[in-house]
């Protein structure tokens, strides 16, 4: 989600993709019917779940380039109407979905290369992972014997790699990416060399959108599907902006895996505890601070540099 914001420059617009891209999906499925739906069964869980980031990263594309050139476009000298179009489409939006599945959440079964469970799980290696799809890979750290998750803790971690460096591959080190940047920078300039800007950023924000239709499908099998999920990433993505810093890339990156770290060290003292001298037991976190711990580490982090770890001062 954090990648997503910083590519498109509009962190805000992050709700609104995840609802965009699940009531396109819908309407899609719903048109198509029978046949659709009976081919769809047909596949197995592996190819099922290829063709759902396939389409929905493209439905998420496609519904990014209408976006920008209908309605974003003409409000890019104006940051606040895009705040308010962006944040009442996402109502908008969540609205829509609700009324077309309900509020009850839905599960997404996870692909059967990362949901085995039988003969030879759960894995002691990678190879005994790769032969028998298991969805756990106990391994030794210090000593001690974790069972780590395939699907949550190495698949998702590798595709958010891939994409990081993707990514700062194409900005950096890509003739598309040398004419984003500049763009930004001087856009009268780079329209006087012959280059259709508005194509550019059309495209640019067609790709985060994409991004973030990504992110939410590979999100689905591990947290669910809800008509408040966009939301939920919405709010850790403008953390980890305002951690890392606006529009910083590096930033953006620094701060999803500091509000991973944090959230993850107190879920795992909330079961624990943390010992505290002065208290007689030992103090354990609950559930409801795992999200305010990351609202804290964003206000520390703001206090002692305003503008982010990796922000530049305008």
């Amino acid at each position: 989600a954090a990648t997503q914001a910083t590519v498109a420059s509009g962190a805000v617009r992050r709700a609104l993709i995840t609802a965009g891209a699940l009531v396109m999906g819908g309407v899609l499925l719903f048109l198509a019917g029978a046949p659709l739906t009976a081919w769809l069964t047909g596949l197995g869980s592996n190819w099922l779940f290829v063709f759902a980031v396939v389409v929905a990263s493209l439905t998420g594309m496609g519904l990014g380039a209408l976006m920008e050139s209908t309605l974003i476009r003409p409000l890019y000298e104006r940051a606040i109407y895009q705040i308010m179009l962006t944040f009442g489409l996402a109502f908008i939006g969540t609205e829509v979905v609700r009324a077309l599945w309900g509020r009850t959440g839905f599960t997404m079964p996870k692909p059967a290369f990362f949901n085995g469970s039988g003969e030879g799980c759960p894995a002691a290696t990678i190879g005994d992972w790769l032969q028998h799809g298991c969805s756990t890979l106990v391994v030794e750290i210090a000593g001690d014997r974790a069972r780590i998750r395939t699907y949550n803790e190495i698949f998702l971690i590798l595709v958010g790699a891939v994409v990081l460096v993707g990514v700062w591959l194409i900005l950096h080190r890509s003739r598309l990416g040398m004419i984003i940047r500049a763009g930004v920078q001087d856009r009268e300039m780079v329209e006087a060399l012959g280059i259709n800007v508005r194509q550019v950023f059309t495209l640019v924000f067609a790709l985060g959108v994409g991004l973030a239709a990504l992110g939410g499908v590979l999100a689905a099998p591990a947290q669910g599907l809800s008509d408040g999920m966009g939301s939920t990433l919405l709010l850790s993505a403008l953390i980890a902006l305002a951690i890392g810093g606006l529009t910083s890339y590096t930033g953006a990156a620094v701060g999803s895996v500091l509000i991973g770290l944090i959230q993850q060290f107190m879920v795992k003292f909330g079961q624990t505890g943390i010992p505290i001298p002065f208290m007689e037991t030992a103090f354990k976190p609950t559930p409801s601070l795992v999200p305010a711990s990351t609202v804290l580490l964003m206000v520390i982090v703001l206090l002692l540099i305003p503008q982010g770890l990796f922000g530049r001062k305008e």
